[in-house]
């Protein structure tokens, strides 16, 4: 059988009774932690673009924004939605991909129309998670791009495994997520399908050589999930479009940059073993993952040690050798997205002890005691690095030395909190949940957090979509 149509037979005979007890628990951890950094980000400049971008599409009362009680059209809502959770780079991801802000709005919005349950977000986002792991693993590591090194625009062919996005990806299962959110028939849903393949951006790299990170970072959230609530509807109205777009010589993987791909990685057991159980990660801090045992490595030297920001004279942290590039290096911060980019940035303010919840807020970003701090920070290449990787690939080998004027500190680290093994890396339920308070707690008032955690813990019990998003706006 051709993988588009094993994909479609999964989307349409899976049930939510069909799915296992911890492919509910995950996909609910992941609508939790997804729905508090959208609101966290509301007072963002990336957030409050989006959300007046949505207000262009036309007038309509079809959807809500999070966290606003403003309602837009389905494709405006969804345009908002992935941008509010993906503005603060605080959401959650299976490598090398942040899936959810493309994952979960198309459904949302669509599903407030047909009044979809706690049970169809769940189904939509376990199944649309698996197929984007899948997909991404399935092309993931052949993409190739052409330099111009040699002065040629086909100069040298250079293996991007590490460098290119596979978000893109991501919006043929959100497509598919949100066809079953509707319901299609498996007719409608090939259409789907294929509309949302014709659909997908281009992956691009060239943001990792940028000194300044612009807004659209790996790739513009709010663009993609409007590729899939368009996919759907035109679907849903009868639009057609190459139903097996996944297959054959010029399939979509050919589109997609690569010279070859992998359907087994796709469809083997599909339904049977979720691979999506072993890959997610979940981000303790608002910025780039390669930071993160940076900072755990500060944050216990200055606890353990009870270091004040204006003891420390330096921080050296060898690391991650990307760390190296102009976009991780900089240290003059005009907007909430470069700080979340910025080495020097997040140091400074987890070395004054600032919540990570307020690092990207305005006052911050301008806090001259953070500013000043930045230049007392030196980032290297960690010279075990790639050696330890290659023996541990979830490994993140990072040495961090504190200068003061009496003493040097140091710590080293190998695995960042929230990945998904080893066990100790994980962020437990707990964590998500008060990750999840310290963010709506920006917006909302304490009683209407208190109300809503409940309702997203048995979010299978919720007969209505819309109930959720009543609880989470002010």
């Amino acid at each position: 059988m051709k993988p588009t149509q094993e994909l479609l037979d999964f989307v349409k005979e899976i049930e939510f009774e069909h799915l296992p007890p911890n492919v509910v628990r995950e996909s609910k951890r992941i609508f939790l932690d997804s729905l508090g950094v959208a609101i966290a980000a509301l007072k963002t400049d990336k957030g409050c673009y989006g959300m007046l971008m949505a207000k262009k599409f036309g007038q309509s009362n079809e959807s809500a924004i999070l966290g606003t009680g403003d309602r837009v059209s389905s494709c405006g809502a969804a345009f908002a939605n992935s941008e509010l959770i993906n503005a603060l780079d605080y959401d959650s991801a299976w490598f090398p991909t942040h899936a959810p802000p493309v994952l979960i709005p198309a459904s949302l919005a669509l599903g407030e129309i047909v009044g979809a349950s706690g049970k169809d977000i769940i189904l939509s986002l376990a199944l649309s998670s698996e197929i984007s792991f899948r997909l991404g693993k399935s092309i993931r590591g052949l993409k190739k791009v052409f330099t111009t090194e040699e002065g040629s625009e086909i100069g040298k062919v250079v293996n991007t495994k590490h460098s290119v996005s596979v978000i893109p990806t991501s919006v043929i299962a959100g497509a598919l997520g949100a066809g079953k959110v509707l319901k299609l028939n498996e007719e409608k849903l090939s259409h789907a399908l294929g509309l949302a393949a014709h659909f997908t951006p281009i992956p691009q790299s060239k943001w990792k050589t940028l000194s300044r990170m612009p807004m659209t970072k790996y790739m513009c959230a709010g663009w993609a999930s409007l590729a899939e609530v368009t996919a759907v509807s035109l679907a849903e109205a009868g639009y057609t479009a190459d139903t097996n777009s996944l297959d054959g010589g010029l399939g979509f993987w050919r589109f997609f940059g690569s010279n070859e791909w992998d359907p087994e990685a796709l469809t083997n057991n599909l339904g049977r073993t979720w691979e999506i159980l072993g890959v997610v990660e979940y981000k303790p801090y608002p910025c780039m993952r390669d930071f993160h045992v940076a900072l755990d490595c500060l944050i216990k030297i200055i606890g353990e040690n009870k270091l004040k920001a204006e003891d420390i004279e330096q921080v050296k942290i060898q690391t991650h050798p990307s760390v190296v590039g102009a976009t991780y290096r900089n240290k003059n911060i005009r907007d909430h997205i470069e700080a979340q980019f910025s080495l020097p940035y997040v140091i400074a303010s987890a070395a004054y002890r600032i919540s990570p919840a307020e690092w990207q807020d305005t006052e911050r970003i301008r806090d001259p005691r953070v500013l000043s701090f930045m230049d007392k920070v030196l980032q290297e290449v960690h010279s075990e690095f790639v050696k330890v990787q290659l023996k541990e690939p979830l490994s993140n080998m990072t040495t961090v030395e504190v200068f003061t004027k009496n003493k040097t500190f140091k710590a080293e680290g190998k695995y960042p909190k929230g990945l998904p093994q080893p066990e100790f890396a994980r962020m437990t339920d707990e964590d998500l949940l008060e990750k999840f308070k310290v963010n709506v707690s920006k917006v909302l008032p304490q009683k209407k957090v208190e109300k809503v955690i409940p309702t997203l813990i048995e979010l299978e019990k919720v007969e209505n979509i819309s109930e959720i998003i009543k609880q989470v706006t002010l």
